[in-house]
C-alpha cells in the first residue's frame, strides 16, 4: 500500500495530471522506496516524503514545463524539472540508499 495520495503529489508538482495517472507514478515510486529505503529504516513519515518526491520526479515525464518562450519567434523550450524533485527525495531519504543503488539495490543491464 502506498504512503501518499495523488493529492499529495499534485501539491508538490503543481500539476493538472489526473489522479489515475499520478497513482501509476506513485505505485512506481512506492516500489523504488520499498526496495531501496524501507528495509533500512522504520521512519514511515520520512519514507512517505521520499515516496512523494520520487513520484513527482517520475510524473514530470508526462508533465513537462515551458522553460523558455520567445514572442519574437516561435521558439518554446520544454524541460521536465525532474532533477529538482529527485534531489529533494535524496535529501529526505533517511537511509542514504536512494541515490546510491549499489548499497542494497542495483539495476542489472545486459
Amino acid at each position: 500500500m502506498t504512503r501518499v495520495t495523488p493529492h499529495d503529489v499534485a501539491e508538490i508538482l503543481e500539476t493538472e495530471l489526473e489522479s489515475v495517472t499520478l497513482q501509476a507514478f506513485i505505485s512506481d515510486a512506492h516500489q523504488i522506496v520499498e526496495r531501496r529505503c524501507a528495509p533500512h529504516t522504520d521512519d514511515m513519515d520520512a519514507l512517505g516524503d521520499v515516496e512523494a518526491y520520487v513520484a513527482a520526479h517520475l510524473a514530470t515525464a508526462k508533465d513537462p514545463r515551458v522553460s523558455v518562450a520567445s514572442h519574437e519567434s516561435v521558439d518554446v523550450e520544454f524541460e521536465t524539472d525532474a532533477h529538482r524533485y529527485w534531489e529533494q527525495a535524496v535529501l529526505l531519504d533517511p537511509t542514504g540508499r536512494l541515490d546510491n543503488p549499489t548499497r542494497g539495490y542495483g539495476i542489472a543491464t545486459t
